[in-house]
């Protein structure tokens, strides 16, 4: 028990430290670092999450027609749940993990053993600035946007493929999704003119709505269900 309150001690500093420190990505060799990691763990990362997305996205609404004898109506309100709720920050948090954490840990473990840190410290270089700042802001923004490109691919992937294998017609899931969205950007009309929502409000709205209309818009559409299922707090009284 005393090791993991060390732990978690551990991680509070660096965190913090990392956050106090965010103004060293102005440095150009600090930058390069941090466009480095970037590019590493979240640009490379893409090519094995599009089978992974799509494949997960497929089973769960061939599992709630087959074996649930649900409608598409049901089965894309599923999806959306499970993908935008779980399965997308899951899948994005164990692929950085697996990928950049032990890549990570491994470079600086060899950096210490060559003497590196030993010698940015005699240039009078903190090597938490230089090495760790960059990494920690890398690895969270890379994560963000995995789990963006999870959900979109598990989300979309999902329905073009079930359409494909499980021989649900793929307009009919369009209908149930552009619905859901229209339900949606009705609420975002109330939620805009509560005080504390009110710029929120606006970009929602003119994001979701044009979605509605056409598979053009997808992507908005998208958006606006994104914010159902992680709904804004509540900012008017009864």
């Amino acid at each position: 028990m005393f090791a993991f309150y060390r732990e978690l001690e551990g991680t509070a500093h660096l965190t913090l430290h990392a956050f106090r420190r965010v103004g060293m990505l102005r440095v150009p060799p600090v930058m390069e670092e941090f466009m480095r990691q970037v590019y590493f763990t979240g640009a490379s990362a893409t090519g094995g999450i599009v089978l992974r997305g799509a494949f997960i996205g497929t089973l769960i609404i061939a599992y709630v027609i087959e074996v649930l004898n649900a409608d598409a109506e049901l089965a894309v309100k599923m999806l959306l749940w499970v993908v935008l709720r779980e399965v997308g920050p899951l899948i994005a948090a164990v692929l950085v993990i697996q990928r950049s954490g032990t890549a990570v840990a491994t470079e600086l473990a060899l950096r210490e053993i060559s003497g590196e840190i030993a010698s940015l410290r005699r240039m009078r270089i903190d090597p938490y600035d230089y090495l760790v700042v960059p990494r920690v802001h890398a690895m969270a923004l890379s994560n963000a946007a995995l789990t963006l490109y999870v959900q979109f691919i598990a989300v979309g992937g999902g329905m073009v493929l079930s359409s494909l294998i499980v021989g649900v017609p793929l307009d009919e899931m369009l209908t149930n999704f552009f619905l859901l969205a229209s339900q949606i950007a009705s609420e975002f009309r109330t939620v805009k003119n509560c005080p504390s929502n009110i710029g929120s409000g606006e970009v929602l709205e003119r994001h979701a709505a044009p979605g509605i209309k056409s598979f053009n818009g997808f992507h908005q559409s998208y958006y606006a269900i994104l914010h159902q299922v992680f709904p804004v707090g509540p900012c008017c009284g009864p």
